[in-house]
């Protein structure tokens, strides 16, 4: 079996107040089980998964490593969170 991930909307967060090279980045998933049996491809039922992610820009090739990944559910939404991450990584801001 494979997991099937769906990117469904993606913000970015404090660009003009982050130094270069940084990111916080929202994520809403639609995640699915899938699997080939009978001559064909099935999937499972979809389960959406939201996120804020903190992440870096490494070297040259345009390339990025997750610092941080924050799950947004019922008890922690997006607002809180961007305070957290504010406090958190109050490194990566600018001033």
């Amino acid at each position: 079996m494979m997991v099937v991930e769906n990117l469904l909307d993606v913000k970015s967060y404090f660009a003009e107040e982050i130094k270069e090279n940084y990111v916080v980045q929202y994520e809403k998933m639609a995640k699915s089980g899938a699997f080939f049996e009978a001559g064909g491809w099935h999937e499972l039922e979809e389960e959406m998964a939201e996120c804020v992610k903190v992440l870096c820009q490494t070297g040259d090739a345009c390339s990025v490593t997750r610092i941080k990944e924050y799950p947004v559910n019922a008890e922690s939404t997006v607002d809180a969170v961007l305070a957290r991450i504010r406090e958190s990584h109050s490194d990566i801001f600018k001033g």
